[in-house]
């Protein structure tokens, strides 16, 4: 019984090779390229010019600021070697607070009688310097040094406070003008403005971020 069923299957399989091969072909019919109602879609030809502009657009130039300068002098200088590297570049100054230290203070006092008294209990303590403030909003508080480093201001005021006061810190700062150089380079270019920066004034600390480029 499997056997006529095998047999069968065979015959069945050759019959339909027979008919695709002879008939099968003629047969087919290849699909509409387009159907009623329905528009037909159009390849434009591709522009190579209008590939490369985009590719250099998007990633063509790196733009930065270096700064801050505290002269106007050492960021033309720095200016003028990114100018000389071919590179586009301006200065542009700004007003900025730039710290000037901290301060170590005993809080304001309601007179400068009692500030004196309070500097009176703390002599035994050998506290190297205090002052008491003459006006502004700090006036009659006890100032007890001022500190180019933060670390240090801390320190003194938790040593202040050991000994039984209420000492704080606090940033004095004023107001000055700086100067930042602006400049435009190709993109992966890597112009070693803060090397240049540190020639000029090797006490400078400046960075170098990145912009919106103008154009």
């Amino acid at each position: 019984m499997k056997q006529r069923l095998i047999f069968g299957l065979l015959a069945l399989n050759f019959v339909f090779f027979i008919w695709a091969s002879s008939i099968g072909d003629s047969a087919y019919q290849e699909p509409a390229a387009t159907l009623d109602g329905v528009p037909s879609l159009t390849l434009l030809p591709v522009n190579k010019d209008e590939v490369h502009l985009s590719k250099n657009t998007a990633g063509g130039q790196s733009c930065y600021t270096l700064g801050p300068f505290n002269n106007k002098k050492s960021a033309k200088i720095v200016a003028e070697k990114i100018s000389s590297f071919g590179l586009a570049v301006s200065i542009h100054k700004q007003k900025t607070l730039i710290t000037l230290n901290y301060m170590v203070y005993l809080k304001p006092l309601p007179s400068r009688e009692e500030a004196e008294k309070v500097i009176a209990q703390m002599d035994k303590f050998k506290i190297k310097e205090y002052s008491i403030v003459e006006s502004g909003p700090y006036k009659n508080a006890i100032a007890l040094g001022a500190f180019e480093d933060l670390d240090k201001a801390r320190r003194h005021s938790e040593y202040v406070r050991f000994l039984g006061y209420d000492a704080k810190y606090t940033e004095q700062k004023k107001r000055k003008e700086v100067y930042w150089v602006d400049y435009d380079e190709p993109f992966g270019t890597n112009t070693p403005v803060l090397k240049w920066a540190k020639e000029v004034d090797p006490r400078l600390s400046v960075q170098k971020i990145p912009k919106a480029c103008e154009y």
